[in-house]
């Protein structure tokens, strides 16, 4: 069945400054998405799943290199266009401005109005082409990750961007809405809080972090998966 899958909103929201710590003691705090818009479900595609990419940011705040980390065709190039219009702050070493990676996963989100039977996205297996070195950071990585279900009734659709505070043992600690979709991000925040991760890396140890969620929801018209 051919699917429609537009996306109806667009533009982009200012971050609310989290007020947890990203890493221990202050030392280094990485880069903070600072204004995120709209992502784009690629037209007539019912492929879901998770892109995985790392974005690295200057001192200035100003993108450099977008790496795909969990590739997905043809998500991945809906994901890599839009972020490249998001804005960030660079990242912060012992109170001077450095240059730092933000993950971020992006969750094309199959239509379920009722969240019947809905499985938990393949996670593909994650690789470094087109990845630079991070230093001594490692950001935190997805091991188990699940959808979000439609609350019922819905007519709406969109992305959601969520940052999501990874503490140092690996458990989601807290979620803020960076752009929100109506009642969608209420369903998007449930589903991340379920996640699993590996716990980011500094210096070689563990610590907490921040990463970019953003969901993407097809819309009610394209029909069910």
């Amino acid at each position: 069945m051919n699917r429609q899958w537009g996306v109806a909103f667009a533009g982009a929201i200012l971050l609310t400054a989290p007020t947890w710590g990203q890493i221990d003691a202050g030392a280094y705090h990485g880069p903070a998405l600072g204004h995120a818009g709209d992502v784009t479900y690629p037209m007539n595609s019912s492929t879901t799943g998770i892109v995985t990419l790392d974005i690295s940011v200057d001192a200035t705040g100003t993108m450099q290199n977008v790496g795909v980390v969990r590739d997905v065709p043809p998500l991945t190039s809906a994901a890599q266009s839009a972020v490249r219009s998001w804005q960030f702050t660079p990242a912060m070493a012992n109170g001077l401005a450095t240059a730092g990676t933000v993950r971020v996963n992006v969750v094309f989100n199959p239509f379920n109005p009722n969240g019947v039977g809905l499985p938990s996205p393949p996670l593909q297996p994650a690789n470094s082409n087109g990845v630079e070195k991070r230093g001594d950071f490692q950001p935190a990585q997805v091991t188990e990750a699940h959808y979000a279900t439609y609350p019922p009734h819905t007519v709406q659709a969109g992305t959601v961007v969520l940052q999501v505070h990874v503490e140092s043992a690996g458990q989601v600690q807290g979620v803020i809405v960076v752009r929100g979709t109506g009642s969608l991000s209420g369903t998007a925040s449930k589903a991340v809080k379920t996640w699993k991760f590996t716990a980011a890396r500094y210096k070689g140890k563990a610590v907490a972090s921040d990463v970019v969620v953003a969901y993407v929801f097809a819309s009610p018209a394209a029909g069910t998966m």
